[in-house]
């Protein structure tokens, strides 16, 4: 049966049937941004740097969820874009948590009227279901979001990216700091393609201890907060290994069929998300390469505690979040050996 398809959808435009990746046209990717320079980039706060860079009605703003429900930054921004009187923003944010509740505020005043996310969770994604926001919200995965900004398809104005430690000249990094967080991954398209970002810190320094995720080269302006948030509550939620009988069922079948596939042999690969379920698999993996003797070549992420103990536990020679592009690598095959329980 064929159902009826709207090739145009009020509020969001044209849509484009699903195709195969064979039949998908390469779309051609924007330039890097241009260099900004390595001059002291410090503003006194976010107003003066919303000020200085141009933000009006009507543009799109963006930000990464590397605190995840711990993240203040995209609520500071938004109260002091909302104290600037400027509105009918488009927010692009890579994912939504309860720690955003006063989001809802700022759409029901017109502050934010559209959303493109590749994940909701709480009282937005809730206000959003029953139809809190007139436009329609534009769901992606993470890979499509990172995608369209290269392509253009997401055009974003203003990038705001939360630096666990940043140096005057605006070089970023989200490993070393009061508020680490890990790898700053998935902020790296965006500051790379923004037409402005700001880097929003709590640790300024004179140098970075280690090389920089983002380099000062795509950073035009700095503020300095007291703090980003609250990095404690990156483990909350979603993040960590599910309690629900289901979804260790799901995990303990999904952790067989592997062994089952005959792809759990030495030098393997794997991938695995940062929700419940999926730590859960991690763990049921490390189980059964522990009982066959198998190490893998690598494990990517969202790198999580059960990656991390995997890797400690000899079971992976090397991990890596696949949304930073930073690989780490031990230098030598890990000797210690898996145990069950």
């Amino acid at each position: 049966m064929t159902h009826p398809f709207s090739a145009h959808v009020p509020g969001y435009g044209p849509v484009t049937p699903y195709r195969d990746e064979a039949a998908c046209p390469d779309l051609p990717l924007l330039d890097i941004r241009a260099d900004a320079g390595a001059a002291d980039k410090r503003l006194p706060d976010l107003a003066a740097a919303i000020a200085a860079t141009g933000l009006r009605d009507g543009m799109t703003i963006s930000f990464h969820h590397h605190l995840r429900n711990g993240d203040g930054v995209l609520n500071a921004v938004l109260d002091a874009v909302a104290a600037a009187g400027i509105g009918d923003l488009t927010l692009a944010p890579s994912s939504i948590f309860a720690a955003h509740a006063p989001l809802l505020d700022h759409i029901a005043r017109g502050t934010v009227t559209g959303l493109r996310t590749a994940y909701m969770a709480g009282p937005v994604a809730q206000a959003i279901s029953r139809g809190a926001l007139a436009r329609p919200v534009v769901l992606h995965t993470h890979g499509g979001r990172a995608r369209d900004i290269e392509t253009g398809r997401l055009r974003i104005d203003v990038a705001f990216i939360a630096t666990a430690m940043a140096d005057r000249a605006g070089n970023l990094t989200g490993a070393h700091g009061p508020s680490a967080f890990g790898p700053l991954g998935y902020g790296q398209v965006d500051a790379a393609r923004a037409r402005v970002t700001v880097a929003v810190t709590d640790c300024l320094v004179n140098e970075l201890p280690c090389a920089p995720d983002i380099p000062a080269a795509q950073v035009d302006y700095i503020v300095v907060l007291d703090r980003i948030g609250d990095a404690t509550r990156i483990v909350s939620g979603t993040t960590q290994i599910t309690t629900d009988p289901k979804g260790l069922r799901i995990a303990a079948m999904a952790g067989d069929l592997i062994a089952a596939s005959g792809l759990m042999r030495r030098g393997m690969s794997f991938q695995t998300g940062a929700g419940g379920t999926s730590l859960a698999v991690a763990a049921r993996l490390g189980h059964l390469m522990a009982d066959a003797g198998v190490t893998a070549g690598f494990a990517s992420g969202g790198i999580t505690a059960p990656i991390v103990a995997l890797h400690r536990a000899g079971r992976s020679t090397g991990c890596g979040t696949s949304r930073a592009s930073t690989w780490t690598r031990s230098t030598a095959t890990p000797t210690i050996r898996a145990t069950r329980g």
